[in-house]
């Protein structure tokens, strides 16, 4: 009875200690600062810095423009004014050859 008791004590302390080592490994895993959650920010903070990195250069983009055709500094870039109407407005000089495509070349 005593070597059956010994043996019941090893196989239940061993049972509990893969149980315990099971409930951390699959936390570690799969928990919400596990490798799995991990991964899936780290995809998450590449495609919000993607985005960030666009709007900055559309950003860019918008003051450049806003600078050609700002009149309180009093530089205002007639050949760049005069491009925008002529896109806006869809006009052209009787001498121009006008291509087109899907999207107008100055329009965004």
């Amino acid at each position: 009875m005593g070597t059956a008791m010994n043996t019941l004590k090893r196989f239940s302390l061993t049972g509990f200690l893969a149980l315990v080592i099971a409930y951390f490994g699959y936390h570690a895993m799969n928990g919400e600062q596990g490798v799995y959650n991990h991964a899936r920010i780290q995809i998450e903070i590449a495609a919000v810095e993607a985005e960030l990195a666009e709007t900055r250069a559309q950003r860019e983009r918008m003051e450049d423009r806003v600078a050609r055709l700002d009149e309180r500094t009093g530089a205002v870039d007639v050949d760049y004014l005069e491009e925008r109407a002529r896109a806006v407005l869809r006009f052209a000089h009787p001498s121009e050859i006008v291509v087109l495509t899907d999207s107008p070349r100055g329009e965004p």
